[in-house]
């Protein structure tokens, strides 16, 4: 016996179910309509809830490209439904775990969604992949901030957390779950290094799990992450079977730390190496040259009545015409070329594989450039000519320790700056040691 049911039968099953359901715009992942339940889930009213979309409402779904990934996917997945674990956001701010399936179906020749969402808060049952973990796992992998994994090492199945996966941009349903997709994504440079720890702890040789490394994510690009774990069950030969771990994104405080050492080791007004870093550029550069006998010269550089300019114009235009110098020295020397911020108005070139006669004729090629380019006031609409003065000393001809070398460079660059300034000595000290 056949029956017809009436639309208002179909209202109340709609109304009466009790998980969330919604119907969806796949264009622009608009809710069109909901039962009560879902409303009643979200703290929300009825009004409320239609003003919202699938990104506003769903903590695994960031921006309209990645709603345009999930709609490829479930119109490749009809007639199935698709299915993902995710979150979604409350009223007062918190957020809950859902299992959701979606499926589409056709409405006056349009194409809709149709997703059903468990809250599973307010169910006993569990993700099947969880079914034989304990509850304090299971509530650690679906409820901590920083992304988590558990590999059982007999199968090598790893589970990601929804966390881990949308720290590196994947889709719920993404990442297939096993080792390989964590050891392939782990920057090549980090690799061997990291697995070396992983094992040091499977051996028993470390006592749990450390690591800090570069890890793609789905576009392509690097983040920085702090990865710890601990072997959580064995057999009875003390096996290692399952290993349980957290992954921290540390990306931030690893940009800060690269910004302190950057800050510590250059001049912030110039962005050259600052004088402390400079000895060891230095140094490196000189063990170089005596290692291939190759010669090395250094020019130490004053600009000259620089005094003047900041008494005169300020120190504001001081800084610009210091930055003036560096951008056009920049332009001019090689890339094997090195200039430091020596201190104040003073600069320390040094010229690998340069003899003492070709590092002159740069100098004066440097000379005639800045002469030809004068430093140009935009606000005042007028040019401030500036020189400078330089002695110059080489590897191995003055000496071949790095303090002699430059005490060679200061002491011509001295007399140049006696003599009236705007000029190039060589230093006529050393004794090649």
């Amino acid at each position: 016996m056949s029956m017809c049911f009436s639309e208002g039968f179909y209202k109340a099953i709609f109304e009466g179910c009790s998980d969330a359901i919604y119907v969806i715009d796949p264009q622009n992942s608009r809710i069109l309509d909901a039962n009560t339940c879902a409303w009643q889930d979200l703290g929300m009213s009825r009004e409320q809830l239609l003003e919202h979309s699938v990104i506003s409402l769903q903590q695994g779904v960031e921006n309209e490209e990645h709603w345009a990934q999930i709609v490829e996917i479930v119109f490749a997945s009809h007639p199935n439904a698709f299915t993902f674990i995710g979150r979604h956001y409350h009223q007062r701010g918190t957020s809950f775990p859902v299992e959701v399936y979606t499926s589409v179906i056709e409405f006056e020749g349009q194409p809709l969604f149709l997703s059903v969402a468990r809250n599973l808060d307010r169910t006993s049952s569990q993700r099947e992949e969880f079914r034989t973990r304990d509850a304090r796992l299971t509530y650690a992998l679906n409820e901590a901030v920083d992304g988590l994994w558990d590999w059982e090492i007999g199968s090598n199945e790893v589970f990601f957390s929804p966390q881990l996966k949308q720290m590196l941009g994947y889709l719920p349903h993404e990442m297939t779950p096993n080792l390989d997709t964590w050891t392939q994504a782990v920057h090549e440079s980090d690799r061997e290094r990291v697995i070396a720890a992983l094992n040091d702890h499977l051996e028993g040789r470390a006592g749990s799990y450390s690591a800090e490394y570069q890890i793609r994510k789905r576009d392509g690009s690097y983040i920085w992450v702090r990865d710890r774990g601990r072997i959580c069950q064995q057999d009875d030969e003390g096996n290692p079977l399952r290993v349980v771990g957290m992954v921290h994104d540390i990306t931030r405080s690893k940009d800060l730390e690269e910004q302190l050492r950057e800050q510590a080791s250059h001049d912030h007004l110039t962005g050259l190496l600052n004088r402390r870093a400079g000895y060891i550029h230095f140094s490196k550069q000189l063990s170089f040259a005596l290692r291939y006998s190759q010669s090395l010269a250094v020019c130490l550089i004053d600009l000259d009545h620089f005094k003047n300019i900041n008494d005169s114009f300020g120190h504001l235009v001081g800084d610009s015409v210091l930055k003036h110098f560096v951008e056009l020295m920049s332009t001019t020397l090689r890339k094997s070329d090195s200039l430091m911020r020596w201190g104040g108005e003073e600069f320390l070139l040094l010229l690998p594989n340069t003899e003492i006669c070709s590092a002159q004729q740069l100098i004066e090629q440097l000379k005639e450039k800045l002469g030809d380019n004068p430093v140009v006031l935009e606000l005042e609409g007028r040019e401030i000519n500036y020189t400078f003065s330089a002695g110059l000393a080489s590897f191995p001809v003055h000496s071949q320790s790095l303090d002699s070398l430059i005490k060679c460079a200061d002491d011509a660059l001295y007399e140049a700056k006696a003599e009236g300034r705007n000029r190039i000595y060589i230093s006529r000290e050393g004794d090649g040691v």
